[in-house]
């Protein structure tokens, strides 16, 4: 299974190790110093600009900076991928229309 975690990106499930709610100032300091530490060594993809990140998504080669809540991908995770993906960017589709 896929999930979309923002973007243009989708990631395999199995490559996902962890999924994580942010909110900057509000990351417990052992998080804060994993991802800061993680940026400066390896790859990390800022799919959404700095004042919309709601997750972050580890893997074992990258971390990405989401717009999606982890709420939501933690829904996506759970149910039938593709059709919750077909639903959505049917609902965005509709609303960039008007």
């Amino acid at each position: 299974m896929y999930i979309h975690i923002g973007g243009e990106v989708i990631l395999p499930a199995i490559e996902i190790i962890a999924i994580l709610p942010y909110a900057e100032g509000e990351l417990a300091k052992d998080t804060a110093v994993f991802l800061h530490e993680w940026d400066t060594k390896h790859d990390c993809k800022k799919i959404a600009s700095e004042d919309s990140v709601k997750s972050v998504i580890v893997t074992d080669t990258c971390i990405y900076f989401s717009p999606v809540s982890s709420q939501t991908l933690k829904r996506r995770s759970m149910s039938d991928g593709l059709e919750l993906l077909n639903d959505e960017l049917g609902e965005a589709l509709l609303s960039d229309s008007e």
